[in-house]
């Protein structure tokens, strides 16, 4: 009997990983999680199913492996945890091997469905990464500094060991003698008057060149933890700060978009769903982007439509952007010496799989972006696959 091991989140190293696991044999399960009412139980009885046909395909394909057998028996032990069963997410994503029992717990109401492979499936995975997905929060004002690794479905703060903890922590100075009120528009009642600046002790050039020492402390604390990759960041802040800020940071990926107002006082799930808003905004965008790119391109040797030319193409490293049909399935194999697709009906080849899901796979080892759309929006409508490519 083997640990099941139980995740309430996938990051985009984490889905890498799972493609670079190949075997035997590997189960793919994808249910999505209703709530369930007291005469009918649907997410137990559909996993329940759901085992019961991947242990026929097994049957098919691997019916020597005891180990895998094992471990499903493993996976019914789920059936009797009634808090495994509580509604806590949308959607189930399962992977079991002879070795391994992985189960996430996710955001994203799957269709279900099961594969058998020898590796596990996540085309269904990809809508949580869609273009990365993912995105940096940072909210700042004087007294703290927060920073959060974000995807669309998750947040999580990022302890900061070497950020100050205000500009007090970092100026060593006493915050009281340097009260300054800033006033970015006109004040009520002021008519067209100017806005002002009233404090006492320093200057307000003398504060605004204070707090920029501050931010560019925060900036070098950030600089290993923001170091890599092309991740957008949100600014969260009040008007006056982040012109400031954006002068000390030598972070690149900052969007020009901003969460507006104290952000002392949001919680980290409020910041999220502002700064979702921002980020969604721009990777549909970057989206629309890539559709008119392969339009732009097609007919000019940079494009390819049909699993028979995009595999091939993906598994040289040659796709730069992959578009693929949701709720397709083209199974068949792919033999990398002859460079060769062959497609047949499904579980009729022994060995088959997936073949968009392969497609998938090798776009992502080879650091494209990958687009999950519906058929009717799909670049050429014929094809369940298609591509821009690099050369």
């Amino acid at each position: 009997m083997q640990p099941i091991q139980t995740m309430k989140h996938i990051s985009l190293e984490e889905m890498k990983r799972l493609t670079g696991l190949a075997g035997e044999v590997c189960v793919s399960v994808y249910m999505p999680v209703e709530q369930a009412t007291s005469t009918i139980d649907p997410p137990r009885i559909r996993f329940k199913n759901l085992l019961r046909q991947a242990e026929k395909a097994i049957a098919e394909r691997s019916p020597k492996n005891k180990e895998i057998y094992a471990r499903i028996e493993d996976g019914r032990r789920l059936m009797e945890d009634p808090d495994f069963w509580r509604p806590r997410s949308h959607g189930l994503a399962v992977f079991i091997t002879p070795e391994n029992f992985w189960v996430y717990q996710l955001p994203i109401p799957f269709e279900e469905a099961f594969w058998i492979s020898n590796r596990p499936a996540v085309k269904p995975l990809i809508p949580m990464f869609m273009s990365d997905g993912r995105f940096y929060i940072l909210a700042l004002s004087q007294s703290q500094i927060r920073l959060f690794s974000c995807t669309r479905f998750h947040v999580m703060e990022i302890d900061l060991m070497d950020v100050p903890a205000g500009i007090s922590a970092s100026l060593q100075y006493d915050s009281k003698h340097y009260q300054i009120q800033f006033h970015t528009g006109t004040a009520a009642g002021a008519g067209d008057r100017p806005a002002m600046y009233h404090g006492q002790g320093a200057g307000i050039d003398d504060r605004k060149d204070e707090i920029l020492r501050y931010f560019q402390d925060v900036d070098r604390g950030l600089s290993s933890i923001l170091s890599e990759g092309t991740v957008p960041l949100v600014l969260a802040g009040v008007d006056y700060l982040l012109p400031i800020f954006r002068e000390a940071l030598s972070y690149r990926w900052v969007m020009d978009a901003v969460v507006t107002g104290n952000p002392e006082n949001l919680r980290a799930e409020e910041l999220h769903e502002k700064a979702l808003a921002i980020v969604n905004t721009a990777l549909e965008k970057k989206q629309r982007e890539a559709e008119a790119r392969y339009r732009e391109v097609a007919g000019k040797g940079y494009t390819a439509a049909g699993i028979r030319s995009v595999l091939p193409a993906a598994a040289y490293g040659r796709v730069d952007t992959l578009f693929v049909a949701s709720g397709e399935r083209l199974p068949g194999t792919f033999d990398r010496e002859k460079n060769e697709v062959v497609l047949a009906e499904e579980g009729a080849a022994n060995g088959a799989e997936d073949l968009l899901d392969l497609a998938v796979v090798e776009t992502i080892r080879g650091g494209g972006d990958v687009y999950v759309l519906k058929k009717e929006r799909m670049p050429e409508q014929h094809a369940e696959a298609a591509a821009i490519l690099r050369y």
